[in-house]
């Protein structure tokens, strides 16, 4: 039995823009009794006069025979308003309660509203998952479940739809919606008008979110009465629990009885999260909808999505690769029916780049580049601001993000090709269009660097940063220009930044450690010296991480573990220096030593999905013959 050079990879962190965790899902509920929960604490709020301004709720707690609902505010905004509206409540079991707009309270700053309807039945109450997202792993995205009732259908029904939750650095980069009023979340579920304020749902049944918006394209012809209909192009977003939580307590308005959870999803197989997700797979559009471009291409993003999914767990598995294989032949019915449809090209476009044709990918973009028509865009862009209507002007704005969009994804596989030239200009576009596309601007630099161009290349990540001086990859990259301009001092100092931001990015770790073997001589290697270089304080558990991580980047690998062993003997409950000192020893091919740091490191932190991955890759390892370990030969 060979062992993959999987291990290095798992540990070290095998790409910097690496999105994607592996999915979990809790033991104890099946994606089946996921749905049935979510069915049982999901409400339709139905506004009387407008069923199309329909919107979705969350059971949250319950006191005598009073329930309380926690909605996203804009779904009662206008009975707020005028005063005269009428809503009704209807429960899973399809009673319906009127709700009383008196009792709705709307939390600050945010797309979050409380009330409350009464009742003598019995109603199931979401339990709250109050952790922090970022704790699944940094720069890592989960499974997640939306749960809510689509406004304006022909026939009322509840939908449950699975998405990967994109972390919290990535949001805005992946973004095209400002995120505001407290969405900060991103997830790739597909949502639809109606859907708004119901609960977003990790695996362990707990509600993390409440869903709000979604960035799809709205189409003007009407379907069932209403001009909702949406084509779900883009991503979906929602507002933290957390937030929630943090502003009720703030304002004095949180329910006395809520049922809180404080523990993330545990794992499951990979092969147990496959078939769990089988029965989620949508139908072909029959009858009229046969007929109706939007509805196949909406056919083929359900696919697309789920086959994200499955991609996670295993990109090879023969679902992935068919999910991804119907979801073309999707978009491809509806451009059998309109040719011209640029919403069926971009997302052929997406597909095509997940299934590695990057060539037909590229094709697809540029035809729905085409189409769009950026001069004929801005032109009628302009006239909606002369005239102020405000409802073209928004439908206009969607448009031109998804035009900067397509120039972004065209840039990006045109680097995943080496046509670095092609991709700069790609990007250039964006840039052009949304000045404040930060994540472009990087994109950009990458690209300058890779042609060579340094200087063109540190000012556009500088102007990145000057955008948002938090995203850790313009950072990163500042430093690595930086660097081969000889600049080693300021390189230090933004990789010092990265790491500041994101401790685990162990590419800064590393790059900074070759920095300082160029500023530091053979003679001048010595605590003191790092600590002067990195402005470190020995007597901060911090400073120790620091440090050790620098001597791991010197290979000094002794060192590095000595530097670990100190912060341990300073605070025995130290996870991060546990797993660090781990990280050393593997490299060293100490495993037997290296698995009893892992351990401990998990046993501090039993949620760490990276620590309990490298413990399953350890134990394979150790079933090895040294000369059958590819590990043997890693370089130290």
């Amino acid at each position: 039995m060979k062992f993959s050079p999987r291990l290095p990879g798992a540990i070290l962190g095998a790409t910097a823009a690496l999105v994607i965790v592996q999915p979990q899902i809790a033991t104890a509920l099946t994606v089946e009794e996921l749905n049935q929960l979510s069915q049982e604490i999901t409400v339709l709020i139905e506004r009387k006069d407008s069923p199309s301004n329909s919107g979705s709720g969350v059971i949250i707690a319950q006191e005598g025979n009073n329930y309380t609902v926690l909605t996203a505010y804009h779904v009662v905004k206008a009975g707020v308003s005028r005063g005269d509206l009428e809503y009704g409540i209807i429960t899973h079991n399809d009673r319906e309660y009127k709700l009383d707009l008196n009792t709705i309270e709307k939390l600050p700053g945010v797309d979050l509203a409380l009330l409350q309807f009464t009742s003598s039945e019995q109603y199931r109450v979401a339990t709250l998952g109050d952790y922090d997202l970022r704790t699944e792993g940094a720069g890592r995205s989960s499974l997640i479940f939306v749960s809510g009732w689509p406004a304006g259908w022909e026939e009322a029904r509840r939908l449950f739809n699975p998405g990967l939750r994109v972390a919290e650095e990535f949001a805005s980069a992946f973004a095209k919606k400002t995120l505001a009023e407290g969405y900060e979340m991103l997830y790739t579920s597909i949502t639809y008008p109606g859907m708004s304020g119901g609960p977003v749902l990790d695996l362990n049944g707990n509600v993390i979110g409440i869903h709000g918006q979604s960035e799809g394209e709205r189409i003007s012809e009407t379907e069932a009465g209403t001009n909702n209909f949406r084509v779900r192009l883009g991503y979906s977003l929602g507002i933290p629990i957390q937030t929630f939580l943090n502003l009720a307590k703030e304002e004095g308005n949180l329910p006395e009885t809520l049922a809180i959870a404080n523990t993330p999803p545990v794992n499951l197989s990979r092969t147990e999260m496959l078939d769990s997700l089988e029965y989620l797979q949508p139908d072909r559009p029959k009858g009229e909808a046969a007929e109706d471009k939007r509805a196949w291409v909406n056919y083929g993003n359900e696919l697309w999505r789920i086959s994200r999914v499955y991609a996670d767990a295993n990109p090879e598995d023969s679902r992935t690769i068919a999910l991804r294989k119907k979801a073309v032949a999707g978009y491809e019915e509806a451009l059998k029916i309109d040719p011209e449809f640029y919403q069926a090209w971009y997302a052929r476009g997406n597909a095509l780049s997940d299934m590695g044709e990057e060539e037909a990918a590229l094709s697809s973009y540029d035809r729905a580049i085409e189409l769009l028509d950026y001069e004929r865009l801005t032109a009628e862009y302009e006239k909606a601001i002369e005239s102020n209507n405000e409802r073209q002007k928004l439908e206009l704005e969607a448009e031109l993000e998804l035009y900067a969009t397509l120039w972004r994804y065209k840039g990006l596989l045109l680097s995943n090709l080496q046509r670095y030239e092609a991709a700069r200009d790609a990007l250039m576009q964006v840039t052009k269009i949304q000045e404040d596309d930060f994540a472009a601007w990087d994109l950009l630099g990458m690209a300058q660097l890779e042609l060579g161009a340094k200087e063109e290349a540190l000012k556009s990540f500088e102007k990145s940063l000057a955008i948002n001086d938090e995203y850790v990859y313009a950072w990163l990259h500042k430093g690595d220009v930086l660097a081969k301009l000889g600049q080693f001092n300021e390189s230090l100092i933004a990789y010092e930044k990265a790491v500041e931001l994101q401790p685990n990015l162990y590419f800064a770790v590393f790059r900074r450690g070759e920095v300082l073997a160029k500023i530091l001589q053979d003679t001048q290697q010595s605590p003191q010296a790092l600590d002067e270089a990195l402005s470190i304080d020995a007597r901060d558990p911090h400073g120790l991480h620091r440090r050790g991580f620098a001597w791991f980047g010197l290979t000094n690998r002794e060192a590095a573990i000595a530097t670990f062993d100190r912060a341990i003997e300073s605070n025995p409950d130290d996870a991060l220096a546990w797993a660090a000192r781990g990280l050393a020893l593997v490299v060293e091919n100490r495993y037997e030593e290296a698995q009893a740091a892992f351990e401990r490191a998990l046993e501090l932190n039993p949620n760490d999905f990276e620590t309990q991955e490298v413990l399953q890759l350890l134990e394979q390892v150790q079933q090895l013959d040294d000369s059958d370990s590819e590990l043997r030969g890693m370089e130290r």
